[in-house]
């Protein structure tokens, strides 16, 4: 590389790495837009590629740290490779920018009850006249990139936040995600914490 030429974060060399390939930046957005595991097959199989080659880009993005590999029981004495998203959202942006620094300072600044006032607030300013259901009233999220998914008794599981890096840095963020989920459904939420490094719970009364 040249003296001259722009120091480039890791993460925006790891997100280069992983979308350089037409096949494997293919591979990666299927995991982003649907991301339940996969095995080599699997992914051959959507991407229409040969086994060799899926397993090639599987395990390059494993090395990036996007992907994780699970074991399942396959044929005797041989388990079967299966493949999970475990990166946060691919971004690309020089100079870097830290939101996630700056989450991190607002939250320290305040107290949860104003966090989640914020959050209410922004809750209420996207939602939606006439809705029939809490998965109809997340819908503003839901176009914004966020994934999720309804358990009983009221508790929703965030599979993909919006706010991830900042929840990692001010878990305080977590209660102002309650806070937008409030305003968006109209009911009281609170925040259980996290569910995976790309995700967190919350309980709707």
């Amino acid at each position: 590389m040249s003296e001259h030429a722009p120091n480039l974060a890791p993460d925006m060399e790891r997100a280069l790495g992983a979308l350089r390939d037409f096949t494997r930046r293919d591979i990666l957005l299927r995991f982003y837009a649907d991301r339940k595991a996969r095995s080599v097959d699997d992914v051959a199989r959507a991407s229409g590629v040969h086994r060799s080659v899926a397993f090639d880009h599987l395990e390059r993005l494993v090395a990036l740290g996007y992907l994780e590999v699970e074991r399942r029981r396959g044929l005797p004495g041989k388990p079967a490779k299966i493949y999970r998203l475990t990166g946060g959202p691919l971004q690309i942006s020089h100079p870097m920018r830290r939101y996630d620094v700056l989450a991190e300072a607002l939250a320290e600044a305040l107290d949860d009850r104003l966090i989640k006032q914020a959050g209410r607030s922004l809750g209420r300013s996207l939602a939606r006249p006439e809705v029939r259901s809490t998965v109809s009233a997340l819908e503003p999220l839901i176009e914004m990139g966020g994934d999720y998914e309804l358990g009983l008794g009221g508790r929703i599981a965030c599979l993909n936040c919006l706010f991830a890096e900042a929840c990692r840095r001010a878990p305080s963020i977590c209660v102002f995600h309650a806070g937008v989920i409030e305003g968006l459904t109209s009911s009281e939420v609170e925040s259980l914490g996290f569910l995976s490094p790309s995700g967190c719970a919350y309980l709707v009364s």
